[in-house]
């Protein structure tokens, strides 16, 4: 029992001691918001891109018009 109330402490110390300010906070979830962003924009370029190309283009690059969506999200996953 004295582990879990060391254990229980140290994570109330760390959240008291916490010098994570509002604004920090508002910057992160800024900073996540435009990394979101990045990653549908490239989802989406690649999508369409490979989309709008014939069954003839896409056999000439290896892939699939089934495997259209797993490529956008793999590519959007590296931004």
């Amino acid at each position: 029992m004295a582990r879990i109330l060391e254990t229980d402490m140290a994570y109330a110390t760390q959240i008291l001691t916490s010098h994570d300010t509002f604004a920090a906070r508002v910057e992160r979830a800024i900073d996540g918001l435009r990394h979101w962003r990045a990653q549908r924009a490239e989802f989406t370029k690649i999508y369409n891109e490979l989309a709008s190309m014939t069954d003839r283009d896409l056999a000439d690059i290896g892939i699939s018009h089934g495997q259209i969506r797993e490529i956008a999200e793999q590519a959007a996953a590296a931004v």
